[in-house]
This record gives C-alpha cells, sequence and structure tokens, in this order.
C-alpha cells in the first residue's frame, strides 16, 4: 500500500474547530469518486508536532490525482510517508489566476469563508456526472459580493451569480474589475436591464482572458431576486449551483416587499424550482445552511419536492454560538 499525509492550511482548523478532521475525511472521501487511487483508511495524525490527515492507496496517486487532491480546502502540503519520514509532493492545483488571493482580499460582514466556500463548490462537483477539470458553469444563487462565483473563476470555471442587493453585487462587480486590472488580465465588460414584472434587473457581463488572444471565461453578476433565476439564464445551462443560505445575523431572506426573515427555508422553497430549471440533468446543488434555524429533514424534502435527489453526505460544524451549519447537497436527475 501507497501512505500518503496531508498537512491542513492552518486556516482550516480555525474555521471549523473540532470538527476540521471529520470535515476533510468527508471532502476526501467525496473526492475518490473521482480520484484513479481510492483513499482508504483515512485517519488524522499528529506527526512532528503538526497535524495531518494521513491516507492509504492500492496503487500510487497519478499526476491527475495529485492535481485534484491539490485543489481540496483543507490542504496546504502533499507528502508521501515512509515510516515517519515526509517526502514533499508537488502541489499543482493549475488555478486559472496566477495566485489564491482573490478570494481573501474582499472582507465584508457576513462574507462566508473561503475554505468553506472551496469545500462546498468540491463537494457538489463531487457528487455530481462532472470533473474537475471539465468547463463547468457554476451558479451562486445567493452570491452576494460573489466569493463563490470568485472561488468558480480561480478554479478555471465560469460563475453566474445572482444578488438581491444592487449595492452589494456592486461592490463585488467593482473589486473584480479592479482585481482584473491589477493583473493584467484582458477583460471586457457590458451592463444591461432586464424587465421583469415587479422590477428591472441589471445585469453585469465580464469576460476574461490571460492573453492577447484569449477570452476564455465568463462571468455574469446578476442584480435580481433568485425566484428569478430561471428568466436570467437558459434552461439546463448550469453544471453546479452552489449558495450559502442566510443566517439572518448579517443578512436575511428578502421576500417580496415584507422585510427580512431569519428562517430562509420560505425563500428556498419558492426558489428552487427555477434553480432546477437552469441545472443540467447530472448537476449537483449544494446549500450551506443554519441547523438552528431549518432542520436537516425540512432541508431534505424542500429539494425532494424540487425534483432534487438529496445526498446522505453530513458537513456539519460549528461556526459560533449562533450558527450550526450544515451542506446539504442534491442531485438533478
Amino acid at each position: 500500500m501507497e501512505k500518503y499525509a496531508i498537512l491542513y492550511n492552518p486556516g482550516h482548523n480555525r474555521v471549523y474547530f473540532k470538527a476540521a478532521q471529520a470535515l476533510s475525511a468527508a471532502e476526501l472521501e467525496l473526492a475518490a469518486k473521482k480520484l484513479k487511487a481510492s483513499p482508504e483508511n483515512i485517519g488524522g495524525k499528529v506527526l512532528g508536532g503538526l497535524p495531518y490527515l494521513l491516507f492509504e492507496t492500492a496503487v500510487p496517486l497519478s499526476p491527475d490525482d495529485l492535481a485534484l487532491i491539490s485543489r481540496l480546502s483543507f490542504v496546504y502540503g502533499i507528502y508521501g510517508l515512509k515510516g515517519e519520514a515526509l517526502i514533499p509532493l508537488d502541489k499543482v492545483a493549475n488555478y486559472y489566476f496566477e495566485s489564491e488571493d482573490i478570494t481573501t482580499i474582499l472582507k465584508y460582514n457576513g462574507k462566508t469563508n473561503e475554505l468553506f466556500t472551496r469545500l462546498a463548490l468540491n463537494a457538489a462537483i463531487f457528487s455530481s456526472a462532472f470533473n474537475i477539470g471539465d468547463d463547468l458553469n457554476i451558479l451562486d444563487p445567493l452570491c452576494g459580493k460573489g466569493t463563490t462565483m470568485f472561488e468558480a473563476l480561480l478554479n478555471g470555471y465560469n460563475a453566474y451569480g445572482v444578488e438581491t442587493e444592487e449595492r452589494v453585487l456592486h461592490e463585488g462587480t467593482v473589486f473584480f474589475k479592479k482585481y482584473l486590472e491589477n493583473l493584467r488580465y484582458k477583460h471586457s465588460m457590458h451592463q444591461e436591464k432586464q424587465g421583469m414584472n415587479r422590477y428591472t434587473a441589471k445585469k453585469t457581463k465580464i469576460k476574461i482572458g490571460r492573453g492577447k488572444n484569449d477570452i476564455s471565461k465568463e462571468a455574469i453578476f446578476v442584480s435580481g431576486d433568485t425566484r428569478d433565476t430561471a428568466a436570467f439564464f437558459k434552461k439546463n445551462s448550469m453544471h453546479i449551483i452552489v449558495g450559502d443560505l442566510p443566517y439572518g445575523v448579517q443578512h436575511g431572506s428578502k421576500k417580496d416587499n415584507r422585510g427580512k426573515s431569519r428562517n430562509a427555508l420560505p425563500l428556498i422553497t419558492e426558489a428552487l424550482p427555477a434553480w432546477y430549471s437552469v441545472l443540467k440533468p447530472g448537476g449537483a446543488l449544494a446549500l450551506a445552511y443554519n441547523l438552528f434555524l431549518i432542520r436537516r429533514e425540512e432541508m431534505e424534502q424542500a429539494l425532494s419536492n424540487a425534483g432534487f435527489t438529496p445526498t446522505n453526505h453530513s458537513f456539519v460544524h460549528r461556526v459560533d454560538q449562533a450558527i450550526n451549519r450544515d451542506l446539504i447537497i442534491g442531485i438533478k436527475p
């Protein structure tokens, strides 16, 4: 058996506290569906005073396996293990941008931690009929300032987002444009309006390229109601949907004009049919939610009613005193 050790990202324990090891193992077990060398005997161990996640494989990890593992949310370093000796292996995430900082620079209240965003995105892809290296379309129907979109772009995917607060979305698009300008990435931006029954939605479309003759990626930021997602994007156009539901602490669920609710279940119950419509068959939806406000059974029922098939994977972890977060995944048959 081949033995390997993964050094945790230093921020991983800070984000997940005591649940860090369990969440890391859960992410690696999901990744096993896409690996040629399937991990076995997954478990944590302290080596030289530092925590590692250890696993074994029947055959050596291939270059594609190493590239996939390099993109896992908790991975800081990858090593072959001979006895207690660590043999460094190249971390080859092959990101679209030169640096990973696009998801960490922009700070704001209510922002989803970028490590959890990466976990949610990975979990959805691993659960879907699609693969990490595919040319994927990623939608965040509750995108805020765009953390999930930036993570998707970093990984070389096209990114799409819907946000009801126009000011919040504008700040995200301004940041992204300046980021591209500072790194001298080729890009173009186009804005348009789309009339809806109750309001006018605004779209900001950005095309991105890494070279003179390359315009290879797309990002579309939509200022509108997430329940109208099917009017903004074509049917069966998205491979993956990832969203972090409002917790009612920093932000809330806007339902018509009746203010904000701490419980996001009524909002997503109305929005899920539109999300289902734009998702491709075989695609996956991953939603983070607060167990103190919504029970797992309620989420599973809402997904089932909309046509999704919920999976049984659990990612429960305590964020703070008011938030006990889980991630639920649903598949479109």
